[in-house]
């Protein structure tokens, strides 16, 4: 199995030693071995050529995640990427790491927080000096599975909108940051058959799917990293203001702020993004169904300038 990754992420002379392949076709090619050096020449090459994307072995991804991370300072700060470009690189790497943590055992997630809270850092950063995140976000979807990209899409927008709602300082941010980007951790227990079943889901199979976020907050809270913030976002995403929502049917003035702004965050990724059972919506229809279908699902203030954010 491989990976794709972007061409530009590579900064010469620096690689670590993993294989790097073109497809052809539905074949992939050994471009560099890795006990050669990619060298500058290459990568003007492969540009040349109108080549963006390499791929990588899935059993190299991790060395190849770690090396993207530890350049990304570099990267971000090189005047010669074009912001756009330098965006897409940012959430393509925290879409690897959410994949490669969330594949692993849970244990992986503590051994690899410092990656995490670096890594929304850089978001963080992002989030409060571009005009824009969406054309980055959007980008990512056509690569990804939907559980990666969903997960730092949340994040990104979840991260904007307290940013927009409140004055906070970068600890709350960073609680916000990593409850929103393992909103979703609690579907690894949840069979994934029912995670990407095409048609409507029986009663049963909706009570099964319904637990992740009870699953996921009693993992998080066994590993003693996550604050009382965070855990509350991954338990309470789903509880909604009338006090349908779940597992606890809370509503209200009983519902976390964090989790309120990530439960918009998240129904909003969940609609513009394509998934096994319908393509992805537009953001006007996204939130003529959040004001409409949706209606008592979400406090309407922080709905109101998730909204104007985006216009």
């Amino acid at each position: 199995m491989y990976r794709m990754i972007q061409l530009e992420s590579l900064i010469p002379e620096t690689l670590p030693g993993v294989a790097l392949f073109i497809k052809h076709g539905e074949n992939h090619v050994l471009y560099k071995d890795p006990k050669l050096s990619f060298t500058q020449t290459d990568k003007e090459r492969l540009l040349d050529n109108n080549v963006k994307h390499l791929f990588v072995k899935a059993a190299e991804m991790s060395t190849y995640n770690q090396y993207v991370e530890a350049n990304l300072p570099l990267l971000l700060s090189d005047d010669s990427i074009e912001p756009e470009l330098k965006q897409t690189m940012l959430y393509q790497a925290s879409v690897n790491y959410v994949q490669e943590i969330f594949d692993s055992p849970a244990i992986a997630i503590r051994q690899n927080v410092d990656r995490c809270r670096n890594l929304i850092k850089h978001i963080l950063n992002d989030v409060m000096n571009s005009d824009g995140v969406m054309p980055a976000l959007s980008s990512l979807v056509d690569h990804n599975a939907y559980t990666y990209v969903h997960s730092v899409q949340v994040a990104t927008y979840s991260i904007s909108l307290h940013i927009k709602e409140f004055d906070l300082g970068k600890d709350e941010l960073m609680d916000v940051g990593m409850g929103s980007l393992f909103h979703d951790y609690g579907k690894v227990y949840v069979p994934k058959e029912l995670l990407d079943k095409p048609g409507k889901l029986s009663a049963t199979e909706f009570q099964e799917v319904k637990k992740h976020p009870v699953y996921g907050y009693s993992t998080l809270k066994d590993l003693e990293i996550f604050t009382p913030v965070a855990l509350g976002i991954v338990k309470h995403h789903h509880e909604k203001e009338n006090g349908s929502g779940y597992p606890d049917g809370l509503s209200s003035y009983d519902i976390a702020r964090s989790s309120k702004i990530t439960a918009i965050a998240d129904v909003f990724s969940a609609l513009t993004t394509n998934r096994s059972y319908r393509q992805a919506l537009t953001k006007e229809k996204a939130l003529e169904i959040m004001y409409g279908e949706m209606e008592g699902s979400f406090d309407h203030q922080y709905l109101n300038t998730f909204r104007d954010s985006l216009q």
